[in-house]
């Protein structure tokens, strides 16, 4: 019998340190994986940041092309290049009357409060745009109030 309750009894310890000593995880492998995570977690943040500003810099690109096309159109139909203060005045008398040369909605900045700028000379203007990154900068010989400007002119 006492052998008997021995072997119980090794039995028990042997399944209760098995048990106990064999599941889980140490604080090493949770730290290790938590660090894995946040790495992982910062590449992609700064990826889609990246992204998120290139994408606003092709849109005002875009929106600066579209506003050029319209001015070359005013101007072939006589009108000489408009002598709008600003772009809010620019957008305004290119989309009221007839004919329109954009249609609404007006082209305006992706990220506000930021703004696009217009300035006209004579025979020739100048519309841009501050830039996110800035190697999509480029003046053309402009002069703008905006950082890392990105501008057109007339062609």
């Amino acid at each position: 019998m006492k052998n008997l309750l021995r072997q119980v009894t090794n039995l028990r310890n042997n399944f209760h340190n098995n048990f106990h000593n064999n599941y889980g995880f140490t604080l090493i492998e949770l730290l290790v994986v938590t660090t894995i995570i946040v790495i992982l977690s910062a590449i992609g943040m700064v990826s889609f940041t990246n992204a998120g500003m290139g994408a606003r810099d092709a849109k005002r690109k875009s929106d600066l092309e579209t506003v050029r096309q319209a001015i070359v159109l005013y101007r072939s139909d006589g009108n000489g290049y408009p002598t709008a203060t600003d772009y809010t005045a620019l957008v305004s008398l290119l989309s009221s009357g007839t004919p329109k040369y954009l249609s609404l909605p007006t082209p305006t900045d992706p990220k506000p409060p930021a703004a696009y700028f217009y300035k006209v000379g004579s025979g020739t203007f100048c519309l841009c745009a501050g830039m996110e990154k800035a190697s999509n900068a480029n003046a053309n010989g402009c002069i703008s109030p905006n950082t890392n400007a990105y501008c057109v002119t007339n062609p």
